[in-house]
């Protein structure tokens, strides 16, 4: 398979192996990688003729690959972009599309225009919600794909058979100017006599539109069967709405304690209360009730099927971009507390400082650097990020068990992007492999550091204060003890405020921390157990 044959390829930052499987002579493979950075961008921009959206995977892919016919079809966002209509024939008409075009795409504005009267001529007018017709790209000596009238047969499909592959790869998502979401992701099942792939493209205009279009890939390996399906369904926003809200939630079964919990615009349900009959119910009448009229039947519209199909399938497919959406607030605000710049590697002839291993010293502000001491380094913004990724994490912890997982991994997604964004902006860590090298360390600590906080948490404060020494403060003997027990009694106190929030407060991102400066008065306070600690003059003596 020749991987960098697509245009895409030459805006790629670089590509790793990625995961991959091979059964009964199809080979599958799923790349995931950080979005773009400026230059590819621009560079896809240039090819593309059109802005790209606002988080873009141009490095991601979903492939698969018949070894003995050398037949491939690959699922990437830039051939998914070029699918996009550049004339403006089927560009959504709404109040913000002109106000959105002036900020995205100003090269390709009048600038004779002033900004503050508005943007009255766009000289090239594109499909903004960057809705694509996109079924995959095709590559073959031969033997492409034909038309045909089978379907994809879902019974085989329902069979409890094992999963041996899956995976998710997100290719694009736009938020369409805080006006609604658009998003294309791909995924895929693999099992042992059978494979399905899933393209999504999921579109919602607040108060316009909502728009899915898929395209499935079926492959049979026992007979080497491809089916490809596409399909594309739309309706008005408001019919979508009020189909949905006659239809009624569907959350997932509540599980122990659990509040029921799905995807729906309130984000968390509560329980449905079970129907019981009153006390004073009258016993059932033998007597028959009259039948009412029947009525003809009618067509289902097609607002009602969508609507449905939204419903089905909202709690695994939309959650995923609402955790990376929320969880992305999230991690800023966790990376906000530690942050630091270097100014010197922006100067000319800057001279860096840097400590006795080699390490890059930087300029940082607040609580953790100015009254704490510790250096603006990297390896210390990483363990006080992760001090308050963990906080968070004992938190989602009690979202329900089938929901937990999808945003503890979003959280550690966006921890890894905006590491690797400041290896490069902050350190001039070019090459990837040794980025790669350090997020492994990174993933390492990261696990290691769940389990000691945990044991902590359990076992009490003197286990929990080794545990942040042995992170926070790298186990250095002259720490500072006062600003060590600060660091615990914080953590306690944010762990106590976020266990007293709700699940759709969590849920929303509306966390805010603050330091543990707050802490010192508590942390001086004696503590009544010093009183009945043995005083100096009289260790040794028996009585």
């Amino acid at each position: 398979m020749n991987r960098h044959s697509s245009p895409h390829a030459s805006a790629s930052s670089g590509r790793d192996t990625g995961n991959s499987v091979t059964q009964h002579g199809f080979t599958i493979v799923t790349q995931k990688l950080p979005i773009l950075k400026a230059e590819p961008i621009e560079h896809m921009t240039t090819q593309l003729g059109i802005a790209p959206p606002e988080m873009i995977f141009g490095d991601n892919i979903a492939s698969i690959e018949h070894q003995t016919s050398g037949w491939t079809i690959e699922f990437n966002a830039f051939d998914a972009l070029n699918r996009v209509d550049k004339t403006g024939a089927s560009m959504l008409q709404v109040a913000h599309s002109k106000e959105w075009q002036s900020t995205r795409f100003e090269p390709m504005i009048d600038r004779g225009e002033k900004k503050h009267e508005g943007i009255t001529e766009v000289v090239k007018p594109f499909d903004w919600s960057y809705s694509p017709d996109y079924k995959g790209t095709e590559r073959s000596k031969s033997n492409l794909l034909q038309p045909s009238n089978k379907s994809i047969p879902l019974e085989l499909l329902k069979r409890p058979d094992p999963i041996i592959f899956f995976d998710e790869v997100m290719l694009y998502e736009d938020e369409m100017a805080d006006n609604g979401i658009t998003l294309l992701s791909c995924k895929l099942r693999v099992m042992p006599e059978r494979m399905l792939l899933l393209c999504r493209f999921f579109m919602r205009l607040d108060g316009v539109m909502v728009r899915i279009r898929d395209t499935r890939i079926y492959i049979e390996f026992g007979t080497g069967e491809v089916i490809r399906e596409y399909s594309a369904r739309e309706d008005k926003y408001e019919a979508v709405r009020q189909d949905t809200k006659h239809t009624g939630p569907l959350p997932d079964k509540p599980i122990r304690n659990h509040r029921a919990f799905s995807i729906t615009p309130s984000i968390f349900a509560a329980p449905a209360v079970p129907k019981t009959a009153p006390a004073n119910t009258a016993p059932p009448s033998s007597a028959k009730p009259p039948e009412p009229p029947r009525k003809e039947s009618k067509p289902i519209p097609a607002s009602v099927k969508l609507a449905a199909e939204v419903h089905k399938r909202a709690p695994t497919i939309t959650e995923p971009y609402i955790a990376y959406t929320v969880c992305e607030k999230l991690l800023k605000e966790c990376a906000a507390q530690a942050d630091y710049t270097i100014p010197q590697r922006y100067e000319k002839n800057g001279v860096i400082p840097k400590g006795p291993d080699g390490e890059e010293y930087g300029v940082g502000k607040g609580w953790w650097y100015e009254d704490l001491g510790l250096k603006a380094t990297f390896n210390n913004w990483t363990q006080i990020t992760f001090l308050h990724m963990y906080i968070l994490t004992v938190r989602l912890r009690a979202f329900p068990p089938s929901h937990a997982p999808i945003w503890h991994q979003q959280l550690l997604d966006h921890f890894f992007y905006s590491a690797e964004d400041r290896m490069v902006r902050e350190h001039n860590i070019a090459a990837r492999s040794i980025r790669n090298n350090y997020l492994k360390d990174l993933f390492v600590q990261w696990r290691g550091l769940i389990a000691g906080y945990d044991e902590g948490l359990v076992k009490g404060d003197a286990v929990l204060a080794a545990a942040v020494w042995r992170n926070v403060f790298a186990g250095r003997e002259d720490v500072d003890f006062r600003g060590l027990g600060q660091v615990v009694s914080y953590l306690r106190g944010v762990l106590k405020g976020l266990e007293g929030m709700r699940d759709e407060e969590v849920a929303n991102g509306d966390i805010v921390f603050g330091d543990p400066r707050s802490q010192r008065k508590l942390v001086e306070q004696r503590s009544r157990m010093m009183d009945t600690l043995p005083k100096e003059e009289d260790v040794g003596k028996v009585k």
